[in-house]
């Protein structure tokens, strides 16, 4: 039996620390590829999602994109699969990266990222967000896929379809929305919309 939103809901319940009103948080929006990044802190994200053979407990950021399972998957651009996933619903896929904050500005440097502040009620509200676009086995954990493009990415099962007009920059914008920032995703296409309007509420990351 696959854990519902439900169940989700009871993890992050049972995981997330006590609401405190006046507790900042620092998120990050990037532009990679064709994607965005939503980068988040680590101990947002409930642990008890990973299998024992991922343990993020090292690293202070985890960035989460979604996508088209197979387009997203493949390094190189498909014109099948780009086809596949505008026509008709498709599985997906969360890329997770694992990051160290001291090595994000050098690891965005060539692209353009956004750093935002938000409360701690808004970011149990993203992270619901998040973690309901995975798929979970019978233990609660979810669900590996193929390694990510990084030494120490990966991606995971979604538990969602893929299908236009709802891209991988609309979930993003979606998230943001969630988040408390004002957001009409639908029409956020590109990942150049979604780090441009996040520009406005936050403050952009350079060296």
């Amino acid at each position: 039996m696959r854990f519902t939103c439900k169940w989700i809901l009871l993890i992050l319940l049972a995981f997330q620390p006590e609401i405190d009103a006046e507790r900042k948080h620092t998120i990050y929006v990037a532009s990679i590829s064709w994607h965005t990044g939503i980068i988040v802190p680590c101990y947002s994200i409930p642990d008890s999602i990973w299998s024992d053979d991922f343990n993020f407990s090292e690293y202070d950021y985890l960035e989460i994109g979604w996508g088209d399972r197979d387009f997203y998957q493949n390094p190189k651009f498909n014109l099948w699969f780009a086809f596949k996933a505008v026509f008709w619903p498709t599985p997906t896929a969360l890329h997770i990266f694992p990051l160290k904050e001291e090595y994000i500005k050098r690891t965005y440097a060539s692209t353009r990222m956004v750093a935002l502040e938000i409360t701690q009620d808004d970011l149990v509200k993203l992270v619901y967000f998040l973690v309901s676009h995975f798929e979970f086995n019978e233990h609660g954990k979810v669900i590996p896929l193929e390694e990510g493009f990084y030494y120490n990415s990966q991606f995971f099962a979604g538990s969602k379809k893929y299908f236009f007009p709802k891209n991988s920059n609309v979930w993003a914008a979606a998230a943001l929305k969630r988040a408390g920032f004002s957001y009409a995703p639908v029409f956020y296409q590109t990942t150049g919309m979604v780090v441009k309007r996040a520009d406005k509420f936050g403050v952009l990351v350079e060296d």
